[in-house]
């Protein structure tokens, strides 16, 4: 059915873009005309076969009534403002009403749009018919504008009347209107086509949201999986908070749902099951939603009707269509009158978890070596708590809490401990190449030691005078200074190589490098790893250098630069934003990160990688991990017994080619760590 409706909406496309050509040809595109033609002849032959049958095409009726009225829902809860409500609203009818009247006889309609448009391609040819746009059919501002701007250009030099230039105008925000709702409405569908990339068989599917927290300052992020095992997330807030909107139509439809259903329990014979936690903070001042808070809920799917109740909302919270939809929107208000206002409502605080599933997918998984998006959100893996959170044994104290209580006592504590970590670095000073930091305590007890074995001597000097004969007890005073100096000389070099004069006399020091910071801050390397690569996304100017840098983005062109001297743990990249994903190459398997870091608008990682886009990825992990178990004797680090991880080696490449996405990857606590 999403096939048939798909194909219904490229006639509608491509009966828009023969009238650009007719009316306001400075925005068509012959190669975008040429591509809906051979999609309408394509439609004509696949959907000769199953179009009479009346129960079918009701079935499909009502699918597009619902994508449409959850599209409705998310126009009106994301944004006010009668300029963009009655615009995109009125657009969404049309387009739905001409899908509705196209699919009455499809097959007809796609003979009769495929040979209009070959009439108008033939007559084109040659005459100059077609504009300058590029082959997408989704503008943005600057298009939009610059084609009034040639609009009226033409009517002020006599090259167009009144009368043209004002249909063209039309035309251009008519384009303008729809093309999100164009974009929203081909990402729900293709949601809902069975694509088999995965190469699962159909029944044997999943589908995952997560909204988390990464970095400081409350920076959320939502992760997606998709039905095709496909990844993507983005960390932007008027991203999120358009997520936020479209994760509220969701929670209420599965409310809504789960009354009809009852109280029935999940038994082993349910074959789809959809399982779901929703929580918004609505007092002021509670900074974060806790772990207690987020109830998981579950609901049997019965029939394909429920499944597609569920499927399709969840499809409208993917990263890929709320981002395009997004900016849509600011393309709307950027375009729009100086009184055409549209106004996103305020930010909200939740959090959200959210999978579509059937039982083969958790058999399928078990041998793949990957951790599922709803394991991690049981295991607590992207819990922000974890970065200030260890115990002796290099585990999560957060992972063994007993009951609710004691869960929220313990995510309390750590989110002060964090609070707190927070706040002390904000107090540090960055600039390109170091961190300074205040130093008062432990320069004031070098100093007061000094200044006290100083005193001692000259104190000795002065009361033992004469009393020893052949005794200078000033002598002592110089052994006792000489000391005193030697103790400042010593106590200068322990934190940092070079300390200067001026800074350690002011009680501040300036460090260099990661192990320098946490020397002197006696906060948590991997903490400070996570406050540096959440600022390296941001306004920070900090440049780094190796050997561990190749997670950094700002990296230092000569030998100037902070240097990232610690390697960094599994969890630390995962909480900043990196996801470590699992991927099937001709060598066996590799990791690549999906990075979506602070500020982060989309990112995506697909099946068959493309080669224009810069991944951060570790190649041929199988053998790294299979030499490191062979390897004797393993290296024992004298710190809590523990022994030496698998090092393995991120780099960036935009060449790298895999075949498929498994998933995330498995990695042990304390077994691995990335250089």
């Amino acid at each position: 059915m999403s096939q048939t409706i798909s194909s219904a909406l490229s006639l509608c496309l491509l009966d828009n873009e023969c009238v650009n050509i007719e009316y306001c040809s400075p925005i068509s595109s012959r190669e975008r005309l040429q591509k809906y033609v051979q999609r309408a002849r394509v439609a004509a032959r696949e959907e000769a076969i199953g179009n009479e049958d009346d129960a079918r095409r009701e079935s499909i009726f009502d699918l597009v009534d619902y994508i449409s009225a959850i599209l409705a829902r998310l126009i009106s809860q994301t944004a006010d403002g009668e300029f963009w409500l009655l615009n995109t609203l009125a657009a969404l009818v049309a387009r739905t009403a001409k899908i509705k009247f196209l699919l009455v006889d499809i097959v007809a309609n796609a003979v009769v749009a495929a040979n209009t448009g070959q009439e108008v391609l033939d007559r084109g040819a040659g005459k100059g018919l077609f504009g300058d746009f590029s082959m997408n059919a989704d503008f943005d501002e600057e298009e939009c504008e610059e084609a009034l701007r040639m609009i009226n250009a033409n009517q002020k030099d006599g090259l167009a009347s009144e009368d043209e230039a004002s249909v063209a105008s039309f035309c251009v925000n008519q384009n303008k209107y729809r093309s999100g709702l164009n974009a929203a409405l081909r990402h729900a569908l293709g949601s809902l086509r069975l694509m088999n990339l995965s190469g699962l068989p159909p029944t044997t599917y999943e589908m995952c949201l997560l909204v988390y927290e990464i970095g400081f300052e409350d920076f959320k992020t939502v992760l997606f999986q998709d039905r095709d095992l496909e990844y993507s997330a983005s960390s932007d807030r008027d991203v999120l908070n358009t997520t936020h909107s479209a994760l509220i139509i969701l929670n209420q439809i599965l409310a809504t749902l789960q009354e009809s259903k009852g109280s029935r329990v999940i038994n082993d014979l349910d074959h789809t099951v959809v399982e779901w936690a929703y929580h918004e903070l609505e007092e002021p001042g509670i900074r974060t939603v806790k772990p207690s808070q987020l109830v998981t809920q579950a609901i049997p799917l019965d029939y394909i009707a429920d499944v597609i109740t569920v499927m399709v909302p969840l499809a409208f919270t993917s990263p890929m269509l709320l981002a395009e939809f997004t900016k849509f929107r600011t393309m709307m208000a950027l375009s729009g009158g100086v009184k055409d206002v549209v106004r996103s409502f305020q930010e909200g605080q939740f959090g959200s978890y959210c999978r579509l599933y059937t039982k083969e997918i958790d058999q399928e998984a078990q041998g793949r070596g990957i951790l599922r998006l709803s394991q991690a959100f049981k295991c607590r893996t992207f819990s922000r708590c974890r970065l200030v959170d260890k115990m002796e044994d290099g585990s999560s104290s957060f992972l063994h809490a007993g009951d609710e209580n004691q869960d929220d006592m313990e995510h309390e504590s750590l989110e002060k401990e964090l609070i707190k970590c927070s706040a002390k670095m904000n107090g540090w000073l960055i600039d390109e190449t170091s961190v300074t930091v205040a130093c008062r305590r432990y320069v004031s007890g070098v100093i007061l030691i000094a200044l006290i074995l100083a005193a001692g001597g000259l104190t000795i000097g002065f009361t033992v005078g004469d009393r020893i004969q052949g005794v200078d007890p000033f002598n002592v005073a110089t052994y006792t200074w000489v000391l005193a100096a030697f103790i400042i000389l010593i106590c200068k070099a322990v934190l940092v190589e070079n300390w200067a004069w001026s800074d350690f006399l002011q009680f501040k020091v300036r460090c260099k490098s990661v192990s320098e910071l946490a020397a002197t801050t006696q906060m948590d390397e991997q903490v400070i790893m996570a406050k540096l690569l959440h600022d390296d996304c941001g306004d920070g100017i900090l440049t780094t250098k190796g050997p561990f840098n190749s997670v950094f983005r700002r990296q230092a062109n000569s030998e100037d630069g902070f240097s990232i001297n610690v390697k960094i743990n599994p969890i630390t990249l995962i909480l900043s934003g990196l996801a470590p994903l699992k991927v099937v190459t001709p060598r066996g398997h590799a990791i690549v990160c999906l990075d979506h870091r602070r500020g982060t608008f989309l990112a995506f990682v697909q099946h068959e990688g493309a080669k224009d886009r810069e991944h951060l990825v570790c190649d041929d992990i199988d053998r790294h991990i299979r030499d490191w178990k062979a390897s004797k004797p393993r290296r024992v680090w004298p710190v809590a017994n523990q022994i030496e991880p698998c090092k393995l080696h991120l780099t960036k490449a935009s060449d790298f080619k895999w075949k498929r996405v498994q998933g995330l990857c498995d990695l042990k606590e304390g077994e691995v760590v990335f250089v």
